[in-house]
């Protein structure tokens, strides 16, 4: 029996998920994508903190007093204080109070119009101090101090597009793309790599490049797309820890590959926040990453073996990149 592909589309976390599976078994397969599309929407109920029930935003509004945490919202939460330390700061989970008072109190789809229009004035903050994390393992408790808060977006979707891929690599060679966040298992049985498509963030119709990969994983950090204007300034959703203001980067996106995520969701998304200079020396820090970085002027940077696992379609591409080794 022949192995035949199937495909899947829904929309969950907030952006367009596609799931691709390789099976010689139909109903199998549909099925396996069928639970997938309820275990994104589980964990989004359980995760996001746009949805005021969702066991986050009851952590959330606990502040100031211990609150008994399920087995993942728990391991999440110390995976990403563990990000915290590793980073010096720069992925910070705590920095929900600056994403709020700049506007970023509800999903984007629902406020990006708004914010637009009225040009929203948000309270001056002054650089917050790290907020102090209290992890009970024993009594499986997480305390947030009074006032505190977590926003898990940099690495719930990371983690449940890593998870989605296990779980139907069990099926058969299987990608997952969750606008971006991408984790792939195997390769399809022609024994050609995933072929996807990278987009140009100053040019979003177009690609600048189709990225080859097997057993690996992608992820994009940008500050094209989710912005507006605050008292005259532009404004985004990434938010510099070091002066709780949304990050002053010459980068507009970078795309890290790596072996799984979140861990390379992470690491775009600190690159992105110390810019260019910083960013590439941060990444040549980290082991067996690949990255192109696009500038706010338009050049392409790329870094370890990124231009060996891409598809470059223009000379004038080509002849923009600066190789980082």
């Amino acid at each position: 029996m022949t192995m035949t592909e199937f495909e899947h589309h829904f929309r969950a976390m907030g952006t367009e998920v596609g799931l691709w599976l390789w099976s010689r078994h139909e109903p199998q397969a549909r099925q396996a994508l069928a639970d997938i599309e309820q275990f994104f929407a589980q964990t989004e109920a359980r995760l996001s903190r746009f949805q005021p029930e969702s066991e986050l935003s009851q952590l959330n509004r606990s502040a100031g007093r211990p609150f008994a945490a399920s087995p993942l919202l728990f391991e999440l939460v110390e995976t990403a204080l563990a990000w915290r330390e590793r980073t010096a700061g720069i992925f910070d989970p705590t920095v929900l109070k600056a994403l709020m008072a700049y506007g970023y109190d509800r999903s984007f789809e629902q406020i990006g119009e708004r914010l637009n229009r009225d040009n929203i004035s948000a309270p001056t903050i002054s650089s917050l101090k790290p907020v102090q994390v209290k992890l009970n393992r024993a009594e499986q408790t997480i305390t947030l101090p009074p006032e505190g808060g977590l926003d898990l977006g940099g690495i719930a979707k990371g983690w449940a597009v890593q998870q989605a891929a296990q779980r139907l690599g069990q099926h058969g060679p299987a990608l997952v793309d969750a606008g971006g966040d991408i984790a792939c298992i195997d390769r399809p049985p022609s024994g050609s790599p995933w072929l996807v498509g990278l987009a140009d963030p100053h040019r979003p119709e177009i690609d600048l490049a189709t990225l080859t990969l097997r057993n690996e994983a992608v992820a994009t950090s940008s500050i094209a797309r989710r912005r507006w204007r605050h008292q005259g300034t532009d404004a985004h959703h990434l938010i510099d820890p070091r002066t709780s203001a949304p990050a002053l980067t010459d980068l507009v996106s970078v795309t890290v590959i790596g072996p799984a995520l979140p861990a390379a969701e992470i690491h775009a998304k600190v690159t992105l926040i110390l810019g260019q200079e910083q960013g590439l020396a941060y990444l040549a820090a980290q082991p067996a990453l690949s990255a192109l970085l696009v500038t706010s002027d338009d050049r392409h940077l790329l870094y370890g073996s990124f231009e060996k696992k891409a598809y470059v379609y223009s000379t004038n591409f080509a002849n923009t990149f600066i190789n980082w080794v």
